[in-house]
């Protein structure tokens, strides 16, 4: 269920301290955006912020950005996003949760916006708000804002992930400690995943506040199209067995499925055919082709064998080259 957000929201109430909140920031290959995320949670107007740093095996300079401020450094060897994120939140003491890409930022109101509703009622699983875009360089790029959905969240999430960044969102820990917090075998779409599972079984709230930056880089994971093909379908089917006996949220499953599956595919699409004209990459063509072959036959038919079909009929001569 998606309880209603009101358009103002009270101070925490000053009969009784703020709860903690513990922001856990993964950092891997990052760290020359670091310094930005956190002299954003610096100067936040929520009065109390734990900061952890959790350093997942970085080659770079990521423990020396991290000793210059006040936080908690934990340095680790290196499994991965997810695992990283349990690490901090292993070692995190406040009640409340928020987990901040390392290239990201938030923006000063973020936290005690959706710490308000946090406090105000104890059944939520977690509280989110909205997002723009930065450049790598950090300048603001116009970005639409996503309209929430209405209605129960967890159909909605499954027919489509309208939370850019796990920087919107703010967890009760009690809600994280229950669920069994990140699932370390998947990195890309570890936040989906924990969407899902949270709002399949808690009451969330979403507002309309921008109380985040998520920034825009080459290195994006959401940059590789076969890598979030393959999570996101993982994902989305292993939530089967809770939506068999509800035809609504298993029609949006399916439909989520096959949006995800047609806009990934497109991209991987793109990517073979790329490769194909260019002569060059054929291998990692391959297995591109044989990933959508797999996880979306019905895709590998139209977007490469009847599209490519279509494009090596076109380029004869760029064929009979390569054969030579």
């Amino acid at each position: 269920m998606i309880m209603p957000s009101q358009p103002c929201v009270a101070a925490i109430d000053a009969d009784r301290p703020a709860p903690l909140v513990s922001v856990i920031i993964p950092c891997y290959r990052q760290a020359h955006y670091l310094a930005d995320a956190i002299e954003s949670l610096l100067n936040q107007t929520y009065p109390r912020v734990e900061i952890l740093v959790v350093d997942d095996g970085s080659p770079d300079d990521t423990a020396a950005v991290a000793r210059r401020y006040p936080v908690v450094y934990v340095r680790r060897l290196n499994g991965g996003l997810s695992a990283a994120r349990n690490t901090g939140l292993s070692q995190a003491s406040g009640g409340l949760v928020v987990f901040l890409d390392a290239d990201d930022r938030m923006l000063p109101n973020g936290l005690q916006r959706n710490a308000s509703l946090l406090v105000a009622d104890p059944r939520l699983g977690f509280a989110g708000g909205h997002s723009h875009y930065i450049t790598a360089d950090g300048a603001t790029i116009p970005s639409a804002a996503r309209e929430w959905p209405s209605g129960d969240a967890y159909t909605a999430l499954l027919l489509r992930n309208r939370i850019r960044m796990p920087g919107m969102v703010m967890f009760p820990r009690r809600v994280l400690d229950e669920i069994g917090g990140f699932d370390s075998a998947v990195d890309a779409c570890g936040d989906y995943d924990l969407y899902l599972r949270v709002s399949r079984r808690f009451p969330i709230v979403f507002h309309d506040d921008v109380i985040a930056e998520y920034r825009r880089h080459d290195t994006n994971m959401s940059r590789d199209p076969t890598l979030m093909l393959r999570q996101l379908t993982h994902v989305v089917r292993r939530q089967r067995p809770f939506v068999q006996d509800d035809p609504v949220r298993r029609a949006a499953l399916e439909a989520g499925l096959r949006n995800m599956q047609d806009y990934y595919g497109d991209q991987i699409a793109d990517r073979i055919r790329a490769c194909v004209r260019g002569g060059r990459g054929l291998g990692a063509a391959g297995l591109d082709a044989l990933q959508l072959l797999r996880l979306n036959p019905r895709g590998f038919a139209v977007h490469v064998l009847r599209r490519g079909r279509r494009t090596l009929t076109r380029r004869p001569d760029h064929l009979q080259r390569h054969k030579r």
